[in-house]
């Protein structure tokens, strides 16, 4: 039984050496990879004689044009237009012309999510990537492993429909009663008379539902009918329904919400493009049981 608990120890022993010595050798492995990659990149800088201020990610970046535009935030719609090269000057990839490459920022791992938000919106960049900084790089054709890569951004525009509608607010000199964790953003323009309506009623209210640039793609205010909306149902888009739900009868509002609460990326076309705020002007006229 000894000899079993003595063989059984010295094989854990064996193990424990054997994984050690082998993350050692990935470790230096690694740190080769990083010297290596320094090393190109310093080589190709003074080559081309070109000056880049190094980021605290080991991404090396210069940037032209006006400090004043956006950064990207958390949520941001962005397209960019790009071309991605080896050193040696061979294009390995770029956006179609016309097509910019589009990702939401905090929804993707690409090199963009490292590089753009060291460039304000209208600015070009220009970086260079270690392989440890690249994902995804080593699927590019004709590259090899542990390679640097360059990034030219030639334009990246980014839009976060909460910007939009804070300034559309702003602009407008617009006093919001309640703004909700959906984006929703309540405004009361005449209280109401009646009590709340509760889940299961039936609620009939004349609207008009309008773009943040002021265009009108519907209204029934100029109809004799009324639009019917269930209490705690899903007969309208979320944020028209959400917005209805928090008045009472008699009540003018003006709601303003994004396209996530809304239509959508995908809008409702012709009128309704995608990823379109919206604003609906709202009156509850009455309520009943159907």
């Amino acid at each position: 039984m000894k000899n079993i608990k003595s063989l059984y120890v010295l094989g854990l022993f064996a193990i424990v050496v054997l994984l050690s010595s082998c993350l050692s050798t990935i470790v230096l492995e690694n740190d080769e990879i990083v010297k290596q990659n320094e090393t190109k990149i310093q080589t190709y800088l003074s080559s081309q004689s070109l000056s880049f201020t190094k980021a605290t990610n080991g991404i090396y970046y210069t940037a032209v044009g006006d400090t004043s535009g956006r950064v990207m935030t958390a949520g941001d719609t962005v397209r960019v237009q790009y071309t991605i090269s080896r050193l040696d000057g061979v294009k390995i990839d770029s956006s179609v012309t016309g097509k910019p490459f589009q990702f939401i920022y905090g929804n993707s791992t690409s090199i963009f999510v490292k590089t753009l938000p060291l460039l304000h919106e209208s600015q070009q960049g220009s970086f260079i990537i270690p392989s440890t900084q690249a994902l995804g790089s080593q699927t590019f054709p004709n590259l090899p492993a542990n390679s640097p890569i360059r990034l030219d951004v030639k334009w990246f525009k980014t839009y976060s429909e909460a910007a939009y509608i804070d300034n559309y607010i702003l602009a407008n000199k617009i006093t919001v009663t309640a703004k909700y964790s959906n984006g929703l953003r309540y405004i009361r323009t005449q209280d109401g008379t009646g009590d709340y309506m509760a889940s299961g009623k039936i609620a009939k209210v004349k609207y008009t539902g309008k773009l943040l640039n002021g265009f009108i793609f519907d209204s029934n205010v100029a109809k004799t009918d009324t639009f019917k909306i269930t209490i705690g149902g899903s007969s309208a888009i979320t944020g028209f329904q959400r917005g209805v739900e928090l008045m009472k009868v008699g009540e003018k509002a003006t709601l303003i919400f994004p396209s996530s609460i809304g239509y959508g990326t995908t809008g409702s076309l012709p009128k309704i493009p995608g990823e379109s705020p919206l604003i609906f002007d709202v009156q509850v006229i009455a309520v009943s049981d159907n």
